[in-house]
Formats: C-alpha cells, sequence, structure tokens
C-alpha cells in the first residue's frame, strides 16, 4: 500500500473538528489519533519530531548560536557591496543571503536560512545551528525516520521546502505554497511508495490572524479538501499519516527585553519568545543581577542549572547563553530578530503547556491501533517511533519515543 505522511504545521488540536476538518476528523475517527505535546526546543523541533529524539542527544532546537569564523563571518568579503547598498537594507539582505547560501551549498550543506532581522552589524557573531536539512541523508548523529527507510530500502520521498529527498540523493524544489505542494504530493505518490510533505502556511496566517480565526480555520478547510481530492483519488486504499508540531496560542502581552540589556555588556539573541544572553566578561554579580531583573519582569530563566533537566536541552554556552530567557504562553518579545512589526495574533514556542499549544497526530489504514482509538500521552518525539511501528519496523534503541499505538 502507498502511505501519505503530512506534516501540517501549526494544526492545533482544539481545531480537529467535522466542522473545520471533516475529511481528516473522519480519517481520524476511523484511525487512531489523539493530541500531541510539543517540547520547548525554540525553532528546530522537526529535528526531534523525525528522529524520535530529545535535543539532548542531537542538539538541534535552536537556529542561531554564538561561533566565532560563522558561515556569516564570509560577508567581510563583500563588505564594499554591502556599504554601496547602505540606504537600502532589503537589498543588502538580499545580498547576504544569495552569497552566504551559496557558500554552504558549495560546501555541501543543505540546511539554509536568511538573515531575518538580525542586525546586520551582528550577523558575523552567530552561525546556522546545523549543516543539513532533516529531510537529507544522515543529518543527526542519531538516524532519522528516512534515514531508517533508506536503510530498509524503501521507495521512499521527503519533501522540506526548499529541500527533496529520496533513497539515491537530495535535492531543491521551488514553490512553498500549500497547494502547489499538495498538488506535487498527489503526482509523487504515482511514483513513490512513501510520500512526506511538510505544508507550511497555516502556521503564518495564524501568526498574523489568530488562532481559531476566521482565515485560519478557511485554510485548515481548504487543506482538508486537497486532503481528500489526494486519498479519493488513489486507485487502491492507502495508509495516512497526519500530524503536527505544535498549536498556539493568541499574544496578548508584547516585552521589551531589549530595555533591559542595554544596561549590560553583553550579546544577545532575541527570538520572539526567547533571549539567548551571553556576558562578555565573566561577571558571577553581574549576571546575578540580570536574572534576578528578568525575574522581576515575569520571565523564565533557564541556564546551566536546569535547562537540561527542564527542558531537555543539552547545555552548551553557544547554543544557550549564559542566560536563557522565556515568556509566558500568551506573551511575546518584540523587538526580536525575526519580524519588523508586534502586530502578531498568534505565537508558538513556549516552555508551558496550556491546551491551545498541543498538535495533532493521526494513523489510518495500518492495521496498529490503540484500545480505543484515542492515542494518549503522545509526544512530539514519539511520531517517528510509532510511524515504524506501524511498518512493522524495528525501533532504534538509541531514540527517545515510543511506538503510541
Amino acid at each position: 500500500m502507498k502511505t501519505l505522511i503530512l506534516f501540517i504545521d501549526a494544526f492545533s488540536f482544539t481545531d480537529l473538528n467535522e466542522k473545520n476538518a471533516p475529511f481528516i476528523f473522519n480519517l481520524a475517527k476511523n484511525g487512531s489519533y489523539g493530541p500531541l505535546t510539543t517540547i520547548p526546543a525554540g525553532y528546530h523541533i522537526e529535528y526531534s519530531m523525525l528522529s524520535g529524539s530529545l535535543p539532548l542527544k542531537h542538539n538541534v532546537w535552536t537556529w542561531y548560536y554564538l561561533k566565532k569564523n560563522s558561515s556569516f563571518s564570509k560577508i567581510k568579503y563583500i563588505k564594499p557591496l554591502i556599504k554601496l547598498l547602505n540606504k537600502n537594507e532589503k537589498m543588502q539582505r538580499k545580498l547576504i543571503d544569495v552569497y552566504i547560501n551559496l557558500l554552504r551549498l558549495l560546501s555541501g550543506k543543505t540546511r539554509f536560512l536568511k538573515t531575518n532581522k538580525i542586525p546586520i552589524n551582528l550577523l558575523e557573531k552567530f552561525e546556522i545551528a546545523v549543516d543539513k536539512s532533516y529531510v537529507d541523508h544522515n543529518p543527526l548523529n542519531v538516524p532519522t525516520l528516512f534515514d531508517i527507510f533508506r536503510k530498509q530500502n524503501i521507495n521512499y520521498v521527503a519533501m522540506e521546502y526548499p529541500t527533496i529527498s529520496n533513497k539515491n540523493k537530495t535535492w531543491f524544489y521551488s514553490g512553498k505554497d500549500d497547494f502547489k505542494q499538495l498538488e506535487k504530493t498527489e503526482k509523487l505518490l504515482e511514483k513513490y511508495d512513501v510520500v512526506y510533505n511538510h505544508i507550511w502556511n497555516l502556521d503564518s496566517i495564524e501568526h498574523k490572524y489568530g488562532l481559531h480565526s476566521a482565515e485560519a480555520l478557511e485554510h485548515i478547510k481548504k487543506i482538508d479538501s486537497y486532503v481528500e481530492k489526494i486519498v479519493l483519488s488513489q486507485r487502491e486504499p492507502i495508509k495516512i499519516v497526519i500530524f503536527s508540531d505544535h498549536g498556539g496560542c493568541n499574544v496578548n502581552q508584547t516585552k521589551n527585553i531589549l530595555d533591559i540589556l542595554k544596561g549590560f555588556n553583553v550579546d544577545y539573541f532575541i527570538g520572539s519568545t526567547t533571549c539567548q544572553i551571553w556576558f562578555k566578561e565573566d561577571n558571577l554579580k553581574e549576571k546575578e543581577r540580570l536574572k534576578n531583573i528578568l525575574k522581576d519582569h515575569d520571565y523564565l530563566i533557564y541556564d546551566k542549572k536546569n535547562i537540561e533537566k527542564e527542558l531537555k536541552i543539552p547545555y552548551k554556552r553557544e547554543f544557550v547563553g549564559d542566560i536563557l530567557a522565556w515568556v509566558k504562553p500568551g506573551e511575546q518579545i518584540y523587538p526580536d530578530f525575526f519580524r519588523d512589526t508586534d502586530k502578531v495574533k498568534s505565537m508558538h514556542g513556549y516552555t508551558q503547556k496550556v491546551p491551545e499549544m498541543a498538535g495533532i497526530f493521526i494513523m489510518n489504514g495500518f492495521d496498529k491501533k490503540d484500545k480505543k482509538n484515542k492515542i494518549k500521552e503522545m509526544m512530539l518525539y514519539d511520531i517517528a517511533p510509532t510511524i515504524l511501528k506501524g511498518f512493522n519496523m524495528e525501533i532504534p534503541k538509541e531514540w527517545d519515543g515510543k511506538a503510541r499505538v
């Protein structure tokens, strides 16, 4: 049987019902399904999803980290061109993005990132956290689901914009639009036995309009209709796995952490819900003073004392910082290094759990079920082990996750 594996970004379990997604909900009811608890791993949780492992094992959880002689340090060779565009920051960033990612491509890397809104004068301090796309061959120090498919000689293809990979090679494709990707998925099912695709756009729609917004629910319905078309167009029944990485939480408060950091001699990387902080000088008294101020402003604080135990993230200073500050659900940090506006209605990436943050997991067409079709205690890193169980394949002993059917 053919197998379709769809990762629908930001699909909250609270939106999985007959009204919003009638076909997908029917797949759930007639298969095995349940809420999926995400992990507080910043921006790179897909590496845990598809490797069955926590960041404690593979250390991939953030997009950027502090490093000398980083990929971005190479912009020193094009500084004259950057200066020529000093009144056009948009063109400066485009130039840097093309240049740096071309250098990464030529060196065999398949994970690419833009400069986003990182201040150009700070870029050279940071490095991209991982070299390979998670759909590429052997991207981590633990096997991914696709590494195992390849080892078992399964005729698969996996899409993660802009990277596409099968058992023989990895290459690139254009077009990030959800519905063009779903149309491509339908065509790929003619050639491959297993097709995996990451559908992106719901995430950005929820950021702009909010969780449960009319715009988000309309997009879910449209995805649902495309999934129905793909499934019903097959000549034979197919197996289906659908999951998301997280839901969301509507934003009700914005915090400006820069106002606090200006009083300290630090480097920092500001995300939408997190801030990594590195002291330029080792001053324990100043670190404690900053911690206390951040706590007074109701930030959650993580460092080498508690991050591994509480978040299952390895403490490596260049990745975590001396202090990692995190906001609570419903809050956001702005200004940050990713956005040019604070007009965001919904956010994710929190360490604390709220019902709306739960993702979805659905299996249909497999002979493996839990006792009542409702999966309980499903963790994000249980996705890959559960899929392998559906294929009657051995789960790697080094994985943290468990099969939940």
